[in-house]
């Protein structure tokens, strides 16, 4: 039995959503994960992780190029089940024309509402992104229409609660590998954190790219807000333009502190670092339907977390975290104030928080989830 997984651009940092479904499934099934190269090759950051299939597709994302570049990608799929990751133009139907074609099962497996940004827009705002980009088609204004053919799909696979009211699908949640993600000997902690000059410091730890969606200028401004320079923002990624733009704040400068990207492999040490893991989600659209796998990351740390409540966070967190209002600095500041103040709480929460972790939301818990997915669309498919 082969399985399939689409990504709409293997290039991107979305390959690592393939790279986790491939890994869940690979024990049971034959994998492949295929997706269009739009010329950057294989995402540098999972480069290893897999053996993908990268499809030439420099000219897919215009039309009417796509019509036929897109064949590329349908010779391409071979599985009798093809997950297709996210409702792209280049993914979900090309999925759906495996089922027609070939008798292959169709799922469609999403981390977040795509659309939610283009509906957010006025009216005229989205006429005009159709103006701009009607020739486009993965494009945002694209992301509605392809979302209608959800229905048609075989299975849906959300990672949230919202996520399938809207589209009628089952959630599986994000694994998180509880044996790599799991506390770290304190003395080899503090001797990293002495080497980092920050022996001293209090540490809110925030791993991966600093863009403005993800709650780092929320964090900063709760920790301006709070005066305490001893408290700051360790930041393991590449510097970017949003966090220059923070450092350049005066009165966000002392907080924040990025020692650059490190292996993957090496992110536990560096997540051991922090006292706290802060994550404050704006009450958006999309935001409503993210759950990040930062959460996962920190509980199976046991590590205290400090969440907004939005999506599934509260309910995630239920008796092993702190959860605030969301766009509220006040509640987040008060709320960091107290964590640092009780570490003893913190550290109760923390290991409540990685006992649910291993029994919930474990790799090999969400894995054996897909599995059986899978394997009723696939003994469905042999029954017809």
């Amino acid at each position: 039995m082969r399985v399939t997984i689409l990504v709409p651009d293997i290039s991107s940092n979305i390959l690592w959503a393939a790279t986790a479904l491939g890994l869940s499934l690979a024990s049971r099934f034959d994998v492949e994960i295929v997706g269009p190269d739009f010329g950057g090759g294989i995402c540098e950051m999972y480069r290893d992780a897999f053996p993908y299939v990268a499809v030439p597709a420099k000219r897919l994302y215009r039309l009417p190029d796509f019509l036929w570049e897109r064949r590329r990608l349908i010779k391409a799929v071979t599985g009798d089940v093809v997950i297709a990751v996210k409702a792209y133009a280049d993914t979900l139907p090309i999925a759906l024309h495996a089922k027609r074609s070939k008798r292959a099962k169709a799922v469609v497996y999403l981390d977040e509402w795509d659309a939610a940004n283009f509906m957010a827009l006025p009216v005229r705002d989205r006429i005009r992104s159709w103006l701009r980009h009607a020739h486009h088609p993965l494009e945002d204004n694209y992301f509605p229409l392809v979302e209608r053919m959800i229905p048609a799909a075989d299975a849906v696979i959300c990672t949230s609660t919202s996520l399938a009211r809207r589209f009628r699908g089952s959630v599986i949640p994000i694994g998180v590998d509880t044996e790599v993600y799991c506390p770290q000997d304190p003395e080899q902690t503090r001797e990293l954190k002495r080497a980092l000059g920050m022996a001293e410091d209090r540490l809110i730890v925030f791993g991966g790219v600093a863009r403005p969606h993800k709650g780092l200028e929320e964090i900063v401004e709760a920790l301006a807000t709070l005066g305490d320079e001893s408290i700051r923002l360790l930041v393991v990624g590449p510097q970017t333009e949003f966090l220059q733009k923070l450092q350049r704040v005066d009165r966000y400068a002392p907080y924040i502190v990025c020692i650059g990207a490190k292996p993957k492999k090496d992110m536990p040490a560096f997540l051991a670092l922090g006292d706290l893991v802060v994550l404050p989600q704006r009450n958006t659209l999309l935001a409503q339907s993210q759950v990040p796998c930062k959460i996962f990351e920190a509980m199976a740390m046991a590590k205290p977390v400090i969440a907004s409540d939005v999506s599934d966070l509260a309910d995630i967190l239920k008796d092993c975290g702190w959860v605030v209002p969301p766009d509220n600095i006040p509640a987040l500041a008060k709320a960091i104030a107290h964590a640092m103040a009780h570490p003893n709480e913190g550290e109760e929460f923390g290991r409540r928080a990685r006992e649910k972790c291993v029994r919930e939301y474990d790799r090999r818990v969400t894995a054996e989830k897909l599995v059986k997915v899978v394997e009723a669309l696939a003994d469905e498919r042999i029954r017809e």
